[in-house]
């Protein structure tokens, strides 16, 4: 009887369930491979997006620094713009307050008044509201003026003053009569004034 010799190493196969655990583990591993390569080159798109933005307001922040430092800067105007700048906007004032004090009855008091560029605010104080509604339509007819505006009426008693520590408070008062504040804005006719009250 011949004896069976092999000489070749013993190789035992694996089994089905090893090798689909192998295969798994690999294609895991390339998933997330495949995943990392995938957001590595997404991190870079999103980094150069982000320093081109970065320059872009870099470059707009130099800008507006620079623009900050020129309105720093007082503004060199020479003296012909300035005068011809007031000579534009320069009016008589005389004509003005005469037209205002002319229709101004008795025991009316002008108090204040303030000139802008085309118009009047002033203050009127008057003994009656018929004064006032009187006043108010001599005004507007005024070839000076191009319009009125009542901006405020408030009453108030011209004798009431405060007291002082030597002041008695007087008891006979029988009554009391109130004068009305008035303030007026107007807008004035340039044209009108410019021409020293001549229509063309």
């Amino acid at each position: 009887m011949v004896p069976e010799i092999n000489l070749l190493p013993k190789i035992d196969r694996l089994s089905t369930g090893k090798r689909w655990l192998s295969i798994i583990l690999a294609l895991s591993f390339a998933l997330i491979l495949i995943i990392l390569v995938f957001q590595y080159f997404s991190l870079g798109k999103e980094v150069k997006g982000l320093k081109t933005e970065e320059e872009l307001l870099q470059a707009e922040n130099t800008e507006l620094a620079i623009l900050l430092a020129t309105l720093d800067q007082p503004v060199q105007v020479d003296l012909a713009t300035s005068v011809k700048f007031i000579d534009s906007i320069s009016y008589p004032v005389s004509p003005l307050l005469e037209e205002i004090n002319s229709y101004v009855g008795p025991n009316t008091y002008l108090r204040d008044y303030v000139f802008s560029e085309n118009t009047i605010e002033f203050t009127i104080d008057f003994e009656t509201m018929t004064d006032v509604v009187t006043y108010v339509g001599d005004l507007a007819e005024s070839p000076y003026i191009e319009d009125v505006k009542v901006e405020q009426i408030s009453a108030f008693n011209p004798a009431a003053t405060p007291l002082g520590e030597d002041e008695v408070e007087k008891t006979d008062v029988f009554e009391e009569v109130e004068r009305y504040a008035n303030t007026f804005t107007v807008v004035i006719d340039a044209d009108y004034l410019r021409l020293g009250g001549e229509v063309q």
